[in-house]
């Protein structure tokens, strides 16, 4: 089993190698709008799951994979902060390269000490706020029954004193769940007393766990970045450079689309491979049995699911 995917061009990070630290779909949401797919393993647990083959697969490739990249991403198929080896992942990671950590977390546990120790030495941390409403809060995100608004509030807050790496907010908005101006005028206080270093709007663009969970459009997203001022920005579907060729195996091929749905001109674009080259191989996997597509607002995404963990 590979806990590592890519590199890909990442919308918000530039050339990123993703490391998953868990079981697939483990997480202390169940998230409307997940692309990954509903939530198999609601916990707010934290166990060491495959630490020793994730710090492996570390030392062994990604010293070769650190001249073609911008960042190394802790992210992957479920909460990453649910693993008790985030301290010890994100050292072997700061040992072996000088590129910058990256964690996307949805932020339900960083109200807990310890998981804000173990982010210490991330230089970036990518959480989510989409409302600052608990009945929003619970219809969107459906979390393990011993969290709520306030404790994720508090999370923030207290990650964004203590915590030196860049801070990055993520806000996912759906269309007719947290778009009205009642819900935008009270999240836009909040993240003015939160004060990240970046916001950044996403919606529904992959295929996601609940039909509920629709987009809006590239016209209504930016309109909201106007109104929540200076520091939000649009990164729903949004290009990033083009990135340098590299091959890639079909099980890295794999391992990608475990962790996130995509088309084949986003595989190309990400991948930094010809277009024809992309949706043959594409075919094959499909011919397999290996991946499955899916049409989601008039585009053609593939997705498989990982093998046991």
């Amino acid at each position: 089993m590979s806990y590592l995917f890519g590199p890909v061009n990442s919308r918000r990070l530039g050339r990123s190698l993703g490391v998953d630290l868990l079981p697939h779909k483990t997480c202390t949401y169940n998230c409307l709008y997940c692309e990954v797919g509903p939530t198999t393993h609601l916990t707010i647990t934290r166990q060491a799951w495959h630490v020793d083959d994730i710090l492996r697969q570390l030392h062994d490739c990604l010293p070769g994979l650190a001249s073609s990249l911008d960042v190394v991403t802790l992210a992957g198929s479920g909460e990453p902060t649910l693993n008790l080896g985030l301290a010890d992942i994100i050292a072997a990671v700061k040992a072996l390269t000088s590129l910058p950590l990256a964690v996307l977390t949805n932020g339900s546990l960083l109200y807990l000490p310890e998981v804000r120790r173990d982010l210490l030495q991330a230089d970036l941390i990518l959480p989510t706020l989409t409302t600052v409403r608990e009945d929003t809060y619970r219809r969107l995100h459906r979390p393990h029954p011993a969290l709520t608004l306030q404790s994720l509030l508090d999370g923030l807050f207290a990650c964004r004193r203590e915590c030196p790496a860049q801070f990055w907010l993520e806000v996912m908005l759906l269309k007719g769940v947290n778009d009205s101006e009642a819900e935008l005028a009270a999240l836009k206080e909040v993240i003015h007393r939160l004060a990240p270093d970046k916001i950044q709007l996403n919606t529904a663009v992959r295929p996601v766990a609940d039909g509920a969970a629709q987009p809006l459009s590239p016209a209504d997203l930016s309109a909201i970045a106007a109104f929540l001022g200076d520091g939000a920005e649009v990164i729903a579907s949004f290009p990033g450079p083009a990135p340098r060729g590299l091959g890639l195996t079909d099980q890295n091929l794999l391992a990608i689309l475990a962790r996130r749905p995509m088309t084949a001109p986003h595989l190309a674009q990400a991948l930094g491979l010809p277009l024809a080259q992309v949706q043959k191989r594409l075919a094959s996997l499909q011919q397999q049995g290996l991946i499955h597509p899916h049409l989601y607002h008039n585009d053609t995404f593939y997705h498989c699911r990982p093998p046991n963990q």
